[in-house]
């Protein structure tokens, strides 16, 4: 590894650590880490502009560095890495506050962009449905759970369309939020999507539910502390009906990096997550007359 950074980047540590497949080092006073890339290799260009944008805008990010043939990825035994200069060198746990003040961030380029929610999903909900049935014999856990989830997918995608709303409230956001994420990760221009604002909110909610045992109202409380306006509001509610925590670990599961036994985690809470849905459409409804998803509110109220 030293070889290939010092004839890539002309860079020379000492020391090299490695963690989660990435590997870190300082030299010189700087801190960086070479960063293994799973991504889309057709979006790495995007990637670079997006970081070099909030760079010039003077935005908190940490900083991709090219190699010496100006290439953004650097291959090494067939897998492709980034180098990142840590400007953001903290790895402390994000918190609610991180991704308000992330939210701030104006933006004036449209690249990897994540807003076209509905034709989205609708592609997840085809691809779970094609490749359940070739593997449902071998995961039948997942195969029996899967029903369920799809037609959460849906739902989100029928209100959507049933309501009709624009929005206009882009930003920059992340690929996904987990409340378990440090600031490094948080910054890490990889990590990050155009898409409506409220997609990081609705991510740190439901990481904050399903990895952390918290009251449900301490949930709706802090909820209703944050200041959305009512299209914002519609969004949030959507993104939170979407299962992204299921098909996260459906994929996991499927690559063969988590066993179907943490499928669990998921479903042992699936009707204290419908509660946390009827609870923020009461949020919702609160501000403009939206009708609930009949199934979830008829739920919550036999059980509760």
């Amino acid at each position: 590894m030293k070889d290939l950074l010092n004839y890539y980047y002309y860079l020379y540590p000492d020391k090299i650590g490695m963690s989660s497949n990435n590997y870190y080092f300082e030299f010189k006073n700087h801190s960086f880490i070479f960063n293994l890339y799973n991504g889309n290799l057709n979006e790495i260009k995007d990637i670079y502009n997006l970081n070099n944008y909030m760079q010039f805008n003077n935005y908190k990010i940490n900083r991709i560095i090219l190699n010496k043939d100006f290439e953004i990825l650097t291959k090494k035994d067939n897998k492709y890495y980034i180098l990142i200069e840590l400007i953001i060198n903290d790895k402390s746990k994000i918190n609610l506050k991180d991704i308000i003040e992330f939210n701030k961030v104006k933006l004036n380029i449209n690249l990897l962009n994540r807003t076209n929610w509905i034709n989205m999903w609708k592609n997840k909900v085809d691809n779970i449905e094609y490749t359940i049935n070739h593997v449902k014999n071998k995961y039948q856990v997942l195969y029996n759970a899967s029903a369920y989830y799809i037609g959460l997918t849906e739902n989100a995608i029928s209100y959507l369309k049933y309501l009709g709303v624009s929005n206009t409230n882009i930003g920059i956001c992340h690929k996904r939020i987990n409340i378990n994420n440090n600031l490094i990760e948080f910054y890490n221009p990889i990590n990050l999507v155009i898409d409506y604002k409220v997609r990081d909110l609705a991510e740190y909610y439901k990481s904050l539910f399903f990895n952390k045992n918290i009251d449900i109202i301490d949930i709706v409380n802090s909820i209703k502390l944050i200041n959305m306006s009512d299209i914002d509001y519609i969004y949030f509610y959507v993104r939170m009906l979407y299962p992204s925590y299921f098909f996260d670990m459906y994929d996991k599961i499927l690559n063969g990096n988590e066993k179907e036994e943490k499928l669990s985690l998921i479903t042992n809470k699936q009707g204290d997550y419908e509660y946390l849905l009827y609870e923020i459409w009461k949020i919702l409804k609160s501000k403009i007359n939206v009708i609930g998803i009949e199934w979830i509110n008829v739920s919550v109220k036999s059980f509760r």
